[in-house]
């Protein structure tokens, strides 16, 4: 079956540019070592040091990059779309309504980094992003299979999930 995005029109995640591949190479290390991996490491350890080291990786990585974005770029590397953002999209998006109470993650939500939170609905934005993932599926997974089965409902503040992601403006926002 053929694709249905004329070749002109794809996305390419990974740009021929050498510098821009090797910025891109080393966000998907750090990215990859201590929010995607990293969230796990903090949510499933059973030793309060690892958990400790994770916590505070993730919560820096978080820091760093709301950083890198605070010069106005629309992405990780730029004005393009790369691999780098792919990578980080994911655990961005489940962070607020899951990972920050599953995997222990509660130092502070990606609404309250205004870079991160603004970079997370533009990502949220893209075509066919939206239509790609459910939280209803990602919350009964992380929770209905633990041991009450019991889903929560939030967060709600300072909206509900996923429909916070098509509000920039609540970025930096209080409970």
């Amino acid at each position: 079956m053929g694709s249905t995005i004329p070749n002109d029109q794809r996305v390419r995640l990974y740009p021929d540019d050498p510098a821009l591949r090797q910025a891109i190479n080393d966000l998907n290390t750090v990215i990859y070592t201590t929010i995607n991996n990293g969230a796990y490491k903090a949510g499933f350890s059973s030793d309060q040091t690892v958990y400790a080291a994770a916590f505070t990786a993730y919560f820096q990585t978080l820091d760093d990059l709301n950083t890198t974005l605070s010069d106005g770029r629309a992405f990780l590397t730029g004005d393009t779309f790369t691999e780098a953002d792919l990578r980080l999209f994911p655990t961005l998006y489940r962070h607020d309504p899951v990972y920050y109470l599953r995997m222990k993650l509660n130092g502070a939500r990606i609404v309250d980094y205004p870079h991160l939170w603004r970079w997370l609905c533009r990502v949220y934005a893209l075509q066919g992003v939206a239509a790609a993932g459910s939280l209803v599926h990602c919350r009964q997974g992380y929770f209905g299979r633990s041991w009450n089965g019991t889903i929560p409902l939030g967060p709600t503040l300072p909206m509900p999930y996923p429909q916070a992601y098509l509000h920039p403006e609540l970025a930096g926002t209080a409970n």
